[in-house]
Parts: structure tokens; sequence; C-alpha cells
């Protein structure tokens, strides 16, 4: 194999190590290149994204003269790019149902013979049929519908609420006996005489005392700006009562929270129960409708700014307080001191607490296991799922690993991107962004904040490894704590993270750091390091044992950031995001991070730039036609791209956007009159049938064939006329 050559291949390799290694690769497959590298990105957008790649992927195919796709050296996907991706590089390694090799010629391409005389029963055709007839991939039937679904997402919750409430009850119930909740009066307290039968929670007098040691330092802080000393001194003290004022501040905020726990327990002393059942009942449904909220009107339909950061944050700290509430009635009342039964109980708490929280594996009790099975059952299936178009387990994809994938005698290589949360990290960038862009491959997995490692060798301490299932359902992995689109959004606040983090809503993976790679590792439990990642926080960096994967639309959404690095001189960019109102905000967001990581600058071309693509952009005989459907000018756009290096590289990207143009199939325009959002459905809507996924798949691949029949397209990519 190509990394035996290695001496040391657990080594972590740098970004331009694992370049040269993959160059070596590719330089050694049987179909030899005389060009330099040529890359397709896939973007997110769940089901929709993956329908228009899947068009968009076999227009290359059919170009006139040569396959464009066979042309490719790397399948860049992220997010909903990496379903359709993974379907490819699946059956380019498995083959064809009936044992044929599969390739990304007209003749031998796997997902899908399209054209005249094309028919169902052809080889090809059989596996687009089965993909396209399943694209209600998360309710495939058989049992597995919207009551299962359901049942698993309130299983995850249960499970996390069950031992995060059992750990706050434990340390609630041993405040309440070292007295920090007893009622106090202020003489009896401070013996000052100054004040009488002021009663408050010994706890908030705590938080109080606090108060005057801040007051009592700040003067003496300011007092010492008069005496004179050395200016690093002065520098060093300065910084060292910033950080007193911090600590100080926050357990005074923590105790009188604490003490108002205090005045709710009496204000309801009869009707704990009750309130025990209704906070947690509110914050499941309020959490699973918040999302599904956010998800609405992120990548929803709805013009409407929806609900204000102020509102979501507010509402998580009414949850997390109800929580808290939860835990302290149940202290109060069942724990209020330590006689012989109580402490069993105790005990006994504490202790299925403890193995609850340490021996459930965070990776298999959450939502991320289900959201990968349903993803490979229909993108990785078995060949006998694919020849009785039933729905099966996927029993093969379930334990192919990543590494036997993109065999070197057939291209592209596949680059799956993800995102490491690095929210914590001691590094300015990637605590600002987030993030950071960590790739998944054949050859080396890994990001320039932890590097990378033999993908042969990563995982295999007390693991299997990855495999390419799971590498896929990390990369669409869009829901979950301390993430966001590009780094942003209100999931990267403290306050709603720690929410999500409590009710485990997370799609995210917690993988093993490449750094310590050697390590035997502890499975991610709910303790460690759930508690100290997600809900407590302050743990998420390039640093830890456990380090957190998510969604590559976290970082960069258009799977064009490594093509970049790879100093593609032709890329071709399918964008299926959602984006009603044609903002471009995932080809901002890579085009500055490409320019401030590598230096590289992208200008469009003036004719062919993106206001060609902006609904109602078209010019036509038929004004009617073009004004109904708000048809734009076209479905691409070219760019120049500038490597700036010491060979003054250039490229040329070739952006697909998913708008409606003129010439498209009146199938098309059928769909779009009954669906106003077509193209841009919500992508909250993972449910597509066949209708649906057609309409888009379509879309894909008629504008790549108006790309390709485009001068400028048969320039760039070598057609002949």
């Amino acid at each position: 194999m190509f990394l035996s050559k290695t001496k040391d291949p657990d080594t972590l390799k740098t970004a331009s190590e694992v370049i040269e290694a993959e160059k070596e690769y590719l330089n050694e497959s049987n179909n030899p290149k005389d060009k330099g590298v040529w890359g397709l990105g896939i973007s997110g957008g769940g089901i929709r994204s993956a329908s228009i790649g899947l068009g968009v992927m076999q227009a290359l195919v059919a170009a006139p003269g040569k396959s464009i796709l066979s042309k490719i050296d790397y399948l860049s996907t992220v997010s909903g790019g990496g379903y359709i991706g993974s379907a490819l590089t699946w059956f380019l390694h498995k083959g064809f149902p009936n044992g044929d090799p599969a390739g990304t010629d007209p003749d031998n391409f796997p997902l899908g013979q399209i054209g005249s005389g094309a028919r169902t029963e052809q080889k090809g055709n059989i596996i687009l049929d089965f993909i396209r007839q399943h694209g209600n991939y998360l309710l495939p039937g058989k049992g597995l519908n919207a009551i299962s679904l359901f049942g698993a997402a309130i299983r995850s919750i249960f499970i996390s609420l069950l031992v995060y409430l059992s750990l706050l009850t434990v340390a609630i119930t041993f405040l309440i006996n070292i007295k920090l909740f007893d009622m106090r009066i202020l003489t009896g307290y401070l013996k000052t005489g100054l004040v009488e039968n002021v009663q408050l929670p010994f706890i908030i007098w705590v938080a109080l005392e606090i108060v005057i040691v801040i007051v009592i330092a700040s003067i003496i802080f300011s007092l010492g700006t008069y005496v004179n000393m050395k200016s690093e001194q002065r520098y060093k003290n300065s910084i060292n009562g910033q950080k007193f004022l911090g600590f100080a501040w926050a357990f005074v905020f923590l105790f009188l929270l604490l003490g108002s726990l205090v005045y709710v327990n009496n204000l309801i002393p009869d009707l704990y129960t009750k309130i025990i059942t209704s906070i947690s009942s509110i914050s499941v449904g309020s959490v699973i409708g918040w999302i599904q909220q956010k998800l609405s009107e992120k990548q929803s339909n709805s013009k409407s700014g929806g609900l204000p950061l102020s509102a979501i944050v507010i509402g998580a700290f009414l949850l997390i307080y109800g929580l808290l509430l939860s835990a302290y009635l149940i202290s109060s009342n069942f724990f209020p001191s330590y006689n012989q039964n109580r402490l069993i109980i105790f005990i006994i708490l504490t202790t299925c607490t403890l193995i609850l929280g340490i021996f459930a594996n965070l990776n298999y009790v959450g939502l991320h296991r289900m959201y990968r099975d349903r993803l490979m059952e229909v993108f990785m299936p078995n060949a006998e799922s694919v020849l009785n178009n039933q729905w099966a387990p996927a029993t093969d994809a379930d334990i192919d690993l990543l590494e036997n994938m993109c065999d070197k005698s057939i291209r592209p290589y596949h680059l799956i991107n993800t995102n490491i949360v690095l929210v914590d990290s001691p590094a300015a960038k990637f605590r600002g962004r987030g993030g950071d862009s960590f790739l998944l491959s054949r050859l080396y997995s890994g990001s320039d904040a932890t590097g990378f490692i033999a993908t042969k060798n990563y995982m295999k301490k007390g693991n299997r490894g990855m495999t390419l299932s799971t590498a896929i359902a990390i990369s669409g992995a869009a829901v979950n704590p301390n993430t966001g689109t590009a780094g942003k959004d209100p999931t990267r606040n403290v306050l709603v993270s720690a929410l999500l983090g409590i009710l485990n809503l997370r799609l995210g993976y917690w993988a093993i750091n490449p750094k310590h790679n050697k390590i035997i590792p502890i499975p991610p439990n709910f303790l460690k390091p759930g508690l100290n990642g997600d809900v407590l926080g302050g743990d998420l960096n390039e640093n830890k044992d456990d380090i957190q994967l998510t969604d590559g639309g976290h970082f960069e959404n258009l799977a064009l950031y490594e093509l970049i690095r790879r100093k593609a001189e032709v890329i071709i960019i399918s964008d299926g995001g959602q984006d009603e109102n044609y903002k471009f905000g995932d080809l901002a967001n890579a085009i500055e991070k490409v320019r401030v990581d590598f230096g590289v600058t992208i200008r469009f071309n003036e004719k062919f730039n993106l206001s060609r693509l902006l609904p109602g952009s078209a010019k036509g005989n038929d004004d009617l036609f073009i004004e109904k459907f708000q048809l734009a000018e076209s479905g691409f756009a070219i760019a120049d791209i500038y490597y700036h290096d010491e060979n003054n590289t250039k490229g040329k990207l070739i952006y697909l956007k998913s708008t409606l143009t003129e010439n498209l199939p009146a199938d098309i325009y059928g769909y779009k009159s009954v669906n106003q959002y077509f193209p841009n459905q919500t992508t909250a809507d993972q449910f597509f049938n066949e209708v649906q996924f057609e309409a888009y798949r379509e879309l894909g691949y008629q504008l790549t064939w108006q790309m390709l029949n485009s001068e400028i397209g048969r320039e760039i990519l070598g057609i002949a006329v």
C-alpha cells in the first residue's frame, strides 16, 4: 500500500505534506494526466443539495466529447453534498450490484445514465432509482417511521436529562446539607448590630460578602495607581486585577442565582411535583420547537427575521433555571438531611448517575448514530437492497473503512469536509471562527489545528477506525452546540449551547485528537467530555484528548476551501445551499477564508458575474414568462483564481447556483408553479418524494448542461465545438 512507504505513518503531518502525499498517490494512477489539478465541490444543503449535485455530476459525465468527471482529481463535499458524494465513492468502490466495475464514463457511471434512450432497467439507473425513491431517507418505513424518529429523539433527551438532572440534584443536596441554603439574619451573621431582622439565604450573604471584597479591592486598586512602579509590574497587576474581577463577579451571579431557588420554592411548597413535571415538559418541548424554528427561519422561505438573539438567550436561561429549580425541589423535599433511609437513597442515586454518566457512549445514545444509519442505508446500500429496490440494513457500509475508499486507479479522490469545534482554543483565529477545517479522506485525516494523521492508523486504539458512513454523517451534523453556519448563529451562545448539551441535542461526533492518537481512549460519555465540553464549557480546543467534529458548513459550506488549498486550476462548485434572497453568504464566507488563510484572490468575470444568477435578470422575448417565474439570465458564473505564489499560478472557478433560467424542461416550471419557494425550499425538509427529488436533480443537470454548451464553459473545460 502507498502509506507503507512512510517510515512512521503515525507521525503528524502538515497540510503541505498531506497534499504532496495525495499527488504521489494520484500520479500512481492508471489514468495519468497531462494537466493541472481539477476539482468538483458539492455544497451543503441537505437532501436538496444532494439532488442538485447528482444532476451536476450526471451532466459532467455526459459532456460532449469526453466525460468531464473523469478528468476531476478531487471531489470535495460538505454536509448534504456528502450524501451524493458518498454514493459515488461507495459505488466506485463496490461496483454495480451485478458485480460489474463502475467508473466515471457514460457507459459505467453508477449514478444514472441520463438522456434519450435511458431506461430504468439499465444497470446505472437502478441505483439512481433506488436513491431517487428513497429521498425520504429519515423515514424509510418497515417500522422506521415518524414515531420511531420521535422516540429516538426523546430517548436521547431523556437519558441526558436523567444524568444531568441527577448530577444537579446530588450537587444541590450537598449544598443544602452544608447549610448554604439556610436562612440567616444579618445581625446574627455579621454581628454588626446595624440592621436587624433581615433574613437571607446564607449563600446570598456569601455573594454580598464577595461584593464587599470587590468594592474594597477596587478602592485599593484605585489608590495603588498613585504609587510609582515599573511599567511591566503595573501591566501585570492590571491583568491580574481584571481576572480577579471576572471570577469574583461570576461567583456573585452564581450564588445569587442559587439563592433565588429558596424563594421560588417557598412560593410553591405544595406543588413541587407538578412543577417538576411541567418544567421538564416545557424544557423538552420548547427546545425541540426552538430547533425547528431556527431551521425554518435560517433555511426557510420565511422572509421574517424570526426570533431575535436576546429572546433565544432569555429562553435558554429560563429553561436552564427550570432544571436548577427541579433539582432543588427534589433535593429539598427528598434529601433535606442525611438520615439513614435518605442517605441510602442518595448513595443509590449518586451511584446510578455515575454509572450511566460514565458508561453511556455519547456517539451512540445521541442522534448522530440514527442519522448516520439512515444516510448509509440510502446512499451506501447493500447490492441486494438496490436490486430489490427496497430498504434494508446497510451492513457493508456499517463496517467498511474510509481508508479502503478511492482506489488510485479511479478518480476522483474524495475530500470530506468537517469542522472541529474550537470555541475554547488558545489561538484567536480558531477561537474567533469557532473551529477549523477538519479533513477526512482515504490517506490522511486532521486539521491545521491538530495536525494530520494517516487515516489507516486513526482511531484504531480501542476502536475499529473511521468508516465512510460515519465520516459523511459527521460532515452533515448541522445541529450541534457551540456551532453555527460559518461559525456564527445563536448556537454559539454559551447558554444556548449549554442547554443543547444538557438535552444531548447534537448530531456531532466525539473523536480522538490526532495529536493524542496513541492514547487508548475512554469512550465519550456524559461526564467526560460531555460535562466539561458542551454543558460547562471551556474544554473545546485542539489540545484535548477528545475533539468534537461537526458539519463542515460550520466552517465553510461550499467545499471550496480544501480545493483552493490544493491549488486546483479548474474548480466547479455546485451551490445548492438555501439562499432565497440570493445573498451569496456561503460564497462570501469561502472567498474571505481562502484570502485570509492562503492569500488567494477570487474575482468574478465582468461578463459572467453573479448578477446573471439573480432571479429576474433574464432578458428575452417572452417577458411575461420571465416575470412569472423570475428567471435568471444564467445558472453559472465564472471567476478567476489568483494564487499569488512563486509560479504565479492562476485558475478558473465555475460557480453553479440553483436558480431558474430559460429553456428548462416544462416539469421544472410546473413544479415551481405549485411550490413557490423552489429551488430554495427549506433545508429543514429532509423528506423528499420522487417528484421533489427529480425537480432538483433535473435542475442541476440542466444548469450544468447549459454551462457545458456555453462558449466559455467549453473553453475552460477543453470541450471541442
